[in-house]
């Protein structure tokens, strides 16, 4: 793998101003010299989450979340440490020179860059082929009765998969990209064998398809999607890139990276089923929206927008998919603190179809109007309701209350059983026993899921691992942590095979490894952005604790009694071969000489634990 060398990744951090970074996806306000904001790593209503500037850190007091600017650039954006300090080295305009020292890690670098100049190559040869090859022509008249001019179709780099093999094989002839390549990006397939051993050959994945490019938050193109231009039985009207290294369908919105400045600005989102919805709506002035990828809307896709805004539009189609689209969505935003309102479109309308139509105006009209989502489940239940009598009513109520039991917040949940009781015409607390009810049954159905992600939570982690350490190592790295002096001597003393041998050493270990300097400040967020979440978080923990007393000499103290238990565990184990049956004489003389020696250096340290504060280390 590639390793960046220490001294860049300093001065990467002391480059990137932290407040800038994180205010780009979090709403943050000035509180005495540091900045506050919403944790954009886990739902809250009161800002928890603390940036500062003077050290070049967050950290959220709620979830534990916490860290330098290119731990945050890794959490957030699903970067890899190389990664992640490589964009804000672009940022910086710093150059890196990298060290390469694991050749699996560096293969499988390489591969991921092959893969990304497979689908950028690819998306511009599908963008010349639409704009300028007779082929194309189809896919040019379909366009233009979908109201998409050229300037557009090059504003989202639109494109034209051929029909022919040929095509494909000369184009990647010239740009000297492997077959090998264009399968591990998902641009061809590959065809099963018959039980002869017959197929099993390689063939694009879209033919005679209208291509749009799906790209990363960065602006990459990562994957395709094909739209079919004639009706075929059997076949699916878009055909998406499957999963690969660089492309994860559940982790991508389309249309994201064009319009998150937007959703931000706007604090809103505007949520659409497919891509030239999406697009359509964007080029009519709504510049907040985005759509997914041909699958149900996820966790980490309500995150990705909880980070950016704080209400979403679902503008999904009128029809029975849609409406059961627009409540799963629902059931995932709102547990994020999302407020949903839902963009009632005409029977039969899509958003594209809505604007050439009626035009923009129109669809503007109706994302400004749209309810709240109780409130619109309440008008279709009761549009296709056989009466409004108390039994049908409170039907709905039953129905309803299932969505209000989802609501993290008490207030919210308040203000809706509010609203819902005099929608309906029930009294405030039947629908409040309803609503207990219903959170009940979910809380039973989901207890062993919650078990599981609690699990994984950092700070649990970070406090199982400081509970698995010795209090000695756990002292001695607190005093290092803190005076140079004590890391400077620390370092010039031989601990290898006490690190290596006493358990419970772990992060005195990593310390004692390190570059960490305790007065150079890029240097120590240099050391932390470079650990496991769970291993930051438990030295930033320590650093928390008060600094304990003494210095140089009660940390020899300290090294000291980590020495006398290493002794004592193998005088132990030496004692125990001792034990053992069949030895020859000269065995025994051996083993015997051992625990001597070994007991003599253990009384040695014992003296010098109790010795004075000039005694040097062993």
């Amino acid at each position: 793998m590639s390793r960046i060398p220490e001294e860049t990744i300093q001065q990467v951090i002391a480059a990137t101003d932290i407040v800038a970074l994180v205010g780009r996806a979090v709403k943050l306000r000035k509180a005495g010299t540091n900045h506050l904001g919403l944790c954009p790593f886990h739902n809250e209503r009161t800002p928890s989450f603390n940036v500062s500037p003077s050290r070049g850190t967050y950290h959220c007091f709620g979830c534990g979340a916490g860290g330098t600017a290119i731990r945050f650039v890794m959490e957030h954006d699903g970067l890899s440490f190389v990664e992640a300090v490589k964009r804000l080295a672009d940022a910086a305009g710093i150059r890196i020179v990298e060290e390469i020292w694991d050749a699996n890690a560096e293969a499988e670098a390489k591969h991921r860059s092959l893969l990304l100049r497979a689908n950028r190559e690819a998306a511009e040869w599908f963008h010349l082929l639409l704009m300028k090859h007779q082929l194309a022509a189809p896919a040019r008249d379909y366009l233009k009765a979908r109201g998409i001019n050229a300037d557009m179709a090059k504003r989202w780099q639109m494109g034209y998969a051929p029909e022919n093999k040929a095509f494909y094989r000369e184009w990647m002839a010239q740009q000297q990209i492997s077959e090998q390549a264009m399968i591990d990006a998902g641009i061809f397939s590959v065809a099963d064998q018959d039980e002869q051993g017959q197929g099993g050959r390689a063939y694009p994945r879209w033919r005679h398809r209208l291509m749009f490019p799906i790209r990363n938050d960065n602006g990459d193109v990562i994957a395709f999607s094909g739209r079919l231009l004639e009706k075929k039985e059997n076949t699916g009207k878009y055909v998406n890139s499957p999963e690969t290294p660089v492309f994860s369908k559940s982790r991508v919105l389309f249309g994201f990276d064009k319009s998150k400045r937007f959703i931000a600005k706007a604090d809103q989102a505007i949520i659409c089923e497919g891509q030239i919805d999406m697009i359509m709506v964007f080029e009519a002035g709504l510049q907040n929206v985005v759509a997914g990828q041909g699958t149900a809307f996820t966790e980490h896709h309500a995150k990705m927008l909880k980070r950016v805004c704080n209400e979403v539009i679902l503008c999904y189609d009128s029809d029975n998919a849609g409406r059961e689209a627009t409540e799963k969505a629902f059931r995932i935003l709102s547990p994020q603190g999302i407020n949903v309102r839902v963009a009632a479109l005409p029977q039969g309308e899509d958003p594209d179809s809505l604007i050439r139509k009626d035009g923009a105006d129109a669809l503007r009209t109706i994302i400004t109007d749209a309810p709240e989502f109780l409130e619109h489940q309440i008008r279709h239940m009761r549009a296709s309701a056989k009466g409004d009598g108390m039994t049908e009513r409170v039907r709905m109520a039953e129905q309803v209350a299932n969505a209000i039991s989802i609501f993290t917040g008490v207030a919210q949940r308040i203000a809706a059983v509010n609203k819902v009781a005099k929608l309906l015409e029930i009294s405030e607390e039947q629908l409040n026993a309803m609503v207990k009810r219903a959170g009940n049954e979910q809380k039973n159905g989901s207890n062993s899921q919650r078990a599981a992600s609690s699990s994984g939570n950092v700070i649990d982690d970070a406090k199982k691992l400081l509970a698995s350490q010795n209090k000695t190592a756990v002292l001695l790295c607190q005093m290092v942590l803190g005076d140079a002096q004590v890391l400077h001597w620390l370092r010039e003393t031989d601990c290898a095979d006490m690190l290596r041998e006493v358990p419970g050493t772990e992060l005195l270990s990593l310390l004692w490894r390190s570059r960490y300097d305790p007065l150079e400040e890029t240097s120590q967020l240099a050391f932390l952005a470079g650990l496991e979440r769970h291993q930051e978080s438990a030295f930033a923990q320590l650093q928390a604790r008060p600094h304990p007393p003494g210095g140089l000499n009660e940390a020899q103290q300290a090294l000291y009694s980590l020495e006398i238990v290493r002794l004592q565990s193998l005088i132990q184990s030496t004692q125990a071969k001792l034990r053992q049956p069949n030895l020859s004489n000269e065995q025994m003389e051996q083993l015997q000489q051992q625990v001597v020696e070994l007991s003599a250096l253990r009384k040695e340290c014992l003296d010098r634990a109790k010795g004075s504060p000039n005694s040097s280390p062993p």
